[in-house]
């Protein structure tokens, strides 16, 4: 018997999709071009898609999936997102809430979130893989801390970029809460692992420092308060009971109320103590970070350094330049023990660069957040205290370009640079790089 006669006839959906694997195959013959087979392959799919009369049946999840493709290749990136998350709907209904493949499907629908800078459905989605990872392996399993270092590391990068800075429970303090729950669980576990502590040590000192940000940006009158809006007195007049002289008299009485000044002193208060408590954690994480960074038998002078100058740059992020100071020469110190390391020493402080340059580069969320790099080389001066001045744009037309110029105003404004070192102390320099080194 031939294998056609043993074939099971295949449902309405089904055949659509043996009939649109030829049509694919079709597609890649000479004299199609891409745009023709994107194109193609676009009404194919939505037809088949028709047939299914909305509903999810388990083959929706590859027709969705092709779909979105197809509208990829063809450039539509919102039709390929609205593909995807059908895609994600038809995955979760058939095969359930906690489904693996819902994972590798996440990935996909977040490039294409990127695309079109659809920051708040991505993070959705981030914090969907980790729901999944954590329900399918356990929260101490490799993939699932995976998705927590993802999670955190979007958030602090979004939030250091501008581009999503959410209020309530997914603000960037989540990103502070998921570290400071991973190296607990790190600790109970008793793994000797100091590189890795140190590592997650340090992105949760700098999800400090924006948390601290964040709670600076909230109106004030959004703090709880320890009085009362309004102060009250009692005001009385006396009235006379007659008009024939001296005579008993009451008094009318009648409480009056103001605004109290305590009221708002208590929000200020409290939200000046929240701010400071950020901060706090923010140092004492640098400082346990270089403590761990120590205690690593494996570690290199210049990762003990770095973890120096990580704890300086923090504080020059939160305008504390006496402790800055004192780490930077601190740093120096260490480097000028030995005549070998002068390079080192060269290459670290021999001229100014992003503070916290070294976490931000070893985030697990490393993507490009905002358009394309900016064109041209960009010149400025760095004050000692890590202040931009006197900025001067050269380059092609393009780079001269109103648009250019001013994405590298938005970098700049993101970004402190670390000053110069020079004997142990931060000096003025004046810093050439290409502008999309910012």
């Amino acid at each position: 018997m031939s294998r056609a006669a043993t074939m099971h006839v295949p449902s309405p959906a089904a055949g659509w999709l043996v009939l649109l694997s030829f049509m694919a195959l079709l597609c890649l013959a000479p004299g199609h071009s891409h745009a023709q087979q994107g194109s193609s392959n676009t009404s194919a799919w939505e037809q088949a898609i028709s047939e299914l009369d909305g509903s999810y049946r388990p083959e929706s999840i590859e027709l969705y999936q092709s779909l979105a493709r197809a509208r990829l290749d063809s450039g539509d990136y919102a039709a390929a997102a609205s593909a995807w998350q059908e895609a994600l709907q038809a995955l979760r209904v058939n095969e359930g809430l906690a489904s693996e493949a819902q994972l590798q499907l996440l990935q996909a629908y977040n490039d294409v979130l990127f695309e079109l800078e659809q920051w708040q459905q991505l993070d959705s989605n981030y914090h969907l893989a980790l729901s999944i990872a954590e329900r399918l392996y356990g929260r101490e399993d490799a993939r699932s801390i995976a998705a927590a270092t993802t999670l955190a590391s979007w958030k602090i990068r979004a939030w250091q970029a501008g581009v999503f800075r959410p209020r309530g429970d997914r603000s960037i303090q989540e990103a502070a809460e998921i570290y400071r729950r991973l190296i607990r669980d790190l600790d109970e576990q008793g793994k000797d692992n100091p590189g890795l502590r140190a590592s997650w040590l340090s992105a949760r000192g700098l999800a400090y420092f924006y948390s601290a940000r964040h709670v600076a940006n909230i109106p004030v009158n959004e703090f709880q308060r320890s009085a009362s809006p309004n102060a009250s007195f009692q005001q009385c007049v006396p009235i006379v009971l007659s008009v024939d002289g001296a005579q008993p008299s009451a008094n009318a009485c009648h409480a009056n109320q103001s605004l109290d000044p305590e009221f708002h002193a208590s929000q200020q208060r409290e939200k000046n103590n929240q701010v400071r408590r950020h901060l706090g954690n923010m140092r004492q994480s640098f400082q346990l970070a270089i403590e761990a960074v120590n205690a690593d038998p494996r570690a290199t002078l210049e990762q003990k350094v770095q973890a120096i100058l990580n704890l300086g740059d923090a504080n020059l992020l939160a305008e504390d330049y006496q402790r800055a100071r004192s780490q930077y020469a601190l740093a120096w110190e260490l480097l000028s023990q030995d005549p070998e390391d002068q390079a080192l020493r060269q290459r670290l402080l021999g001229q100014a660069m992003p503070a916290l340059k070294d976490i931000f580069d070893t985030l697990p969320f490393d993507t490009h957040l905002q358009g394309t790099a900016p064109l041209g080389t960009v010149a400025f001066d760095v004050t000692a205290r890590g202040e931009i001045e006197n900025i001067n744009v050269s380059g092609s037309d393009a780079a001269l370009s109103r648009e250019n110029i001013g994405e590298i105003a938005i970098k700049l404004d993101q970004t402190v640079f670390r000053p110069r070192i020079a004997e142990g102390r931060p000096v003025p320099s004046r810093l050439q790089i290409p502008a999309r080194d910012l």
